[in-house]
């Protein structure tokens, strides 16, 4: 019996409402420092043919471009200098590829509305010439204010919403009936850290989103069930998923084994030809950027291994699996019930092993990192891959919520219920308190914390974790405590740190005239960070002074609308996938 083929409308019903789902927590601009540099990367790309940041004495066009290339070699983060001279980041080059023609289209914006930049600057750099604009550093990160609200509104919720449908048809090729497969997608969608990846600008949910395209086609070849045609896409999306995400060249070397695998059993070797021609392309275009950028083909930018792995791989795995404020057991809980149930005899054990490998592999990647945190981000974004493939892999076979309909049902909402913890404070705002409060306490205690014991402490440590200190953030927020009545940041421990985590602060550092120099004053001092305006609605409701609902309300309507029709009739669907039918192998 073959399934009944879905109209192509409701297939874009869904993928329309899952898009704009994800759009209302969407941030209003970049949040993370690597995402500002990244798409100034992209906007030299799309503008001069090549990635390269120049100073002003380069010709550099924007102020953020001329500070980060100048501040990335004399810091050595971020990036390193060419062969040309010129400053190139450090971050995956699929990743400026994919941000480049959006950069086109938020200049055409920024040409067409110049009012709204004015405005942001008289918000993010009240007062400020242009001999002093470039220690605004809040405006100096977010500018261009357009091209980043395109940016974060439109990018990660496609990824998320592509990668949704994905997980849909990866669990009809593994046999699951439409209702599960749904069921299966929410899980994983709403109830582990991929939540995050729809929200946020980092290259992380790009490169997850073609590692589970490439993962579709390895499983339907694995089956029998894939076209010569099919396997060079994947091929394709594989070459993507490593050129978004590098270390994702490890689980496409895996799915290439079971390719191979299968192309062995059947002794058809088109398969596993087509899949690595299709990922040829990136391959080549990855080694001569390498090359055409720092003179050497297999040189990204990175540090090197030595200068980054540096503590014990036991204490990185308990921190990545136990951390307070990054675990993936309290950000994804139902790991509690798919661990074990992933352990159990299935009827596709080689998969089953996939699973395994394709989990443990970035824990083991990066549990000796000194930067196993992520960032400015939610969760220990590194180690999220391995969670959504086995999750993907195993939740179609095992079923939970047929199995044990009360502890998934549970543990679901408990995993949703962190996702919203998630949404209601800024990562960055909240680590910013949250890393002022650790070093206070241990300059109270008679102890100094570096910049990478400080994230450490934040990520591991009960007393910092987002899970409480969220709602504590959302509170302050919600009373006034982060800023006063004419918009400023409202310092002083006793608003801020002491009520978050207990700690009280120290006085704080001031400047010539007074002012209290950014980051040391103890509120958020972004804009943005502060009265929910991490969520774009409320961002460009206050920029626009327009209100909230009037952008909210639009969103939210069709995300119900299409997104309850696209995805019902999916669950709805009659019949079975053909690949229902038994696998030996």
């Amino acid at each position: 019996m073959t399934a009944r083929r879905q109209p192509w409308w409701v297939w874009l019903l869904a993928w329309v409402g899952t898009l704009c789902g994800f759009g209302l927590v969407a941030h209003g601009n970049l949040e993370s420092t690597d995402s500002v540099v990244t798409m100034h990367a992209a906007r030299v790309l799309w503008q001069h043919g090549d990635s390269g940041l120049r100073r002003e004495d380069q010709g550099g066009e924007l102020l953020g471009e001329r500070i980060a290339a100048e501040l990335i070699p004399s810091r050595g983060a971020l990036g390193k200098v060419g062969v040309d001279g010129r400053v190139y980041v450090w971050f995956p080059v699929g990743h400026v590829w994919l941000l480049a023609p959006l950069t086109g289209l938020g200049e055409r914006l920024e040409a067409a509305f110049p009012d709204v930049d004015r405005r942001w600057r008289e918000i993010a750099a009240p007062g400020a010439d242009a001999a002093h604009l470039r220690f605004a550093n809040g405006y100096v990160t977010s500018h261009p204010v357009l091209m980043q609200g395109l940016i974060a509104l439109l990018l990660p919720p496609a990824c998320a919403a592509c990668g949704a449908l994905l997980l849909f048809l990866l669990a009809r090729t593994l046999g699951a009936a439409p209702r599960d497969a749904v069921l299966g997608t929410l899980t994983i969608a709403l109830g582990t850290q991929w939540f995050a990846f729809g929200r946020e600008t980092l290259s992380d949910g790009p490169g997850l989103c073609m590692l589970l395209a490439a993962l579709l086609v390895a499983v339907r070849v694995h089956l029998g069930r894939a076209s010569a045609l099919l396997a060079v896409a994947g091929g394709l999306a594989a070459g993507a998923a490593v050129s978004l995400r590098y270390q994702n060249a490890v689980a496409v070397a895996v799915l290439l084994v079971v390719v191979a695998l299968a192309s062995r059993r059947t002794r058809n070797w088109r398969p596993v030809v087509a899949f690595a021609l299709g990922g040829a392309p990136f391959l080549v275009a990855l080694l001569a950027s390498n090359h055409a950028r720092f003179g050497d083909l297999f040189d990204t930018g990175y540090p090197k291994v030595a200068d980054w792995y540096t503590q014990p791989l036991w204490l990185g795995l308990a921190k990545m699996l136990f951390a307070a404020g990054r675990g993936v057991m309290w950000l994804s809980p139902v790991l509690w019930l798919l661990l074990p149930l992933a352990a159990q005899r299935q009827r596709m054990p080689l998969l089953r092993g996939v699973a395994w490998v394709l989990f443990a592999v970035p824990f083991l990647f990066f549990a000796a990192a000194k930067g196993w945190q992520g960032g400015e981000c939610w969760g220990a974004r590194y180690v999220t891959p391995g969670v959504v493939v086995l999750a993907a892999l195993a939740l179609p076979q095992v079923q939970p919520w047929q199995r044990w309909p009360r502890t998934w049902t549970t543990l679901l909402a408990v995993g949703m219920f962190v996702n919203l913890t998630a949404v209601v404070a800024p990562v960055r705002g909240q680590v910013q308190l949250a890393t002022q409060a650790a070093v206070a306490e241990a300059l109270h205690a008679g102890r100094s914390l570096d910049a990478d014991a400080a994230a450490d402490v934040v990520s591991w440590h009960p007393r910092y974790s987002p899970l409480h200190s969220n709602w504590s953030y959302l509170v302050r927020s919600c009373v006034g405590g982060f800023e006063d009545e004419h918009g400023a940041p409202r310092h002083g421990s006793a608003n801020t740190i002491e009520p978050l985590f207990g700690v009280a602060g120290l006085e704080p550092l001031f400047g010539a005239n007074g002012e209290t120099l950014p980051g040391r004053g103890y509120a958020p001092w972004r804009w943005e960070d502060r009265l929910g305006r991490h969520l774009w609605w409320r961002f460009w409701a206050d920029l626009l002074q327009v209100p909230s609902w009037l952008l909210l309300l639009p969103l939210l309507a069709v995300a119900v609308l299409a997104g309850g029709i696209g995805w019902r009739r999916l669950a709805e669907a009659s019949g079975s996938d053909p690949a229902d039918a038994p696998i030996g192998a």
